[in-house]
């Protein structure tokens, strides 16, 4: 199952052209997994951080942008997992409008414990079984 959440592209998100400034498709796709965690996971991203000292940061990240969006669309955001390892998580994400999908993206995190110096954690089984219910269709 995907996570999906639409998204106005709005007057900050654009480029003088009039399109998507391509940072910005980044600054949302950081939104969807905030919003991700809030309602898919039903773990309040703040609080995943703050209080029990975990986090998601970026490791790598590939992108394709295949076509133009602008002021006023409003896309429909797509995350699910490509794979879940031992301390990271690669997730797809897509945007798209009409059929067209304008975005997509390979990005990889890793399940961080913040407590003092950041180090990568392993993904235990409460966690597992919570990302796994994301997991794009034939992948591990």
């Amino acid at each position: 199952m995907n996570f999906e959440r639409k998204k106005l592209i709005r007057f900050h998100h654009c480029d003088p052209a009039g399109i998507v400034f391509y940072p910005q498709y980044l600054v949302l796709c950081n939104e969807l997994v905030e919003d991700w965690f809030d309602e898919g996971l039903g773990i309040n991203f703040y609080k995943l951080h703050a209080d029990m000292h975990r986090g998601v940061p970026m490791r790598h990240m590939e992108v394709d942008f295949l076509a133009p969006s602008v002021h006023g669309d409003e896309l429909t955001f797509s995350l699910g997992i490509d794979h879940l390892g031992g301390t990271s998580i690669r997730l797809a994400i897509s945007a798209e409008k009409d059929g067209i999908v304008r975005f997509t993206a390979l990005q990889t995190v890793v399940w961080a414990d913040l407590e003092g110096a950041p180090k990568a954690a392993r993904i235990d089984d409460e966690w597992r079984e919570r990302f796994s219910r994301f997991m794009s269709p034939g992948k591990e």
